[in-house]
Parts: C-alpha cells; structure tokens; sequence
C-alpha cells in the first residue's frame, strides 16, 4: 500500500500486489473495493521492494521539503507565499501538499513516524548495497531520520524532519 491513514480510511489507497498473477486475478475484485487503484508489480517481494523505493523516494522528498522551506525562513521569506510558489513549480510534490503547512505551522500529529522512516530508508539502502548502488541522496536521508530518533524526535511524523533544519528549533540548537 502506498497511501496514508486519509486515504484507507476514505477506501481510496493505491495497493501494490505481488504473489503469483492468478491468485491476484481472483482477490483483484476484492481488493478493488478497498482502493482507487491496485496494480500487479510481479512475483511475491516484489511489492516489498516496490514499497521501499516509495518509501525512499517520499522520505528524501521530505527531507528536501524541510530544507527549502527552513532555508525559506531562514532568509525571511513568507512560507505560504513560498509553499505557494513551489506548487506551481519543479519543486511541487504530493509531499508539499501533505506535510508542507505542517512543517510551518510544526504541526507533526503521526501519520507516518520518522522512526518508520529510518526504518524504511534502511530497508532501501540494504536493496541498493545488494545491487551494488551508491544512494547518496537516501544515505543522508536516512541519517536525518536516525537523528531524530536519537535526539528522541523519532514518534513524531516524517514531516518533523523540519525539526532538523529550522533555525532554533528543537535539534537545530
């Protein structure tokens, strides 16, 4: 599943299935009733891996959210104005619609904890060393999220990542 707590609850998630294709073929109908979309991606893991790399993808996206608008603050701009700008640009991200106002307003009820976040992008990094990839970008996630969780940040939700990169916030100091 790569969707969040609003959208299982509206019955509108986006499912990812792996297994043998007949027996997706015969669960499908069900399955179709709890999501807007549900998509085959291959043998059984395949989901799993599917999942991390959104995972990966959506935390780095988070990480670099909390980055231009704490640097946006730092230079004294209006952050609704900026969260504004980055929608109608490259910067716009299904992550700046979700966690966006949070960052500003520090707003980090859990939807998904950063400790699950530093979980998960551990979860990509061991699929990269298996392939033998270098993830720059994930590597330095990841060690944002393992330092909100040792800086006791880690039940807050992703988007608390922001917590990092504000000036005199929490694990800024």
């Amino acid at each position: 599943m790569a969707s969040s707590i609003t959208q299982a609850r509206e019955g509108t998630l986006y499912l990812m299935c792996g297994g043998a294709e007949e027996t997706f073929n015969r669960a499908k109908p069900v399955l179709e009733k709890l999501a807007a979309s549900v998509r085959y991606v291959g043998a059984a893991g395949k989901a799993a891996q599917v999942k991390a790399l959104v995972n990966m993808v959506m935390n780095i996206n988070t990480a670099g959210l909390a980055e231009g608008l704490g640097l946006g603050a730092a230079l004294g701009l209006d952050l609704t104005l900026l969260r504004e700008i980055f929608s109608q640009t490259g910067a716009n991200s299904r992550v700046l619609q979700t966690d966006g106002e949070d960052m500003q307003k520090r707003d980090h009820s859990c939807f998904f904890s950063a400790a699950h976040a530093a979980k998960d992008s551990g979860i990509a990094l061991r699929l990269a060393r298996e392939q033998g990839l270098n993830l720059p970008l994930a590597t330095a996630t990841k060690k944002q999220y393992d330092k909100m969780v040792a800086v006791g940040l880690g039940e807050l939700d992703k988007s608390g990542i922001a917590e990092l990169t504000f000036k005199d916030r929490h694990a800024a100091k």
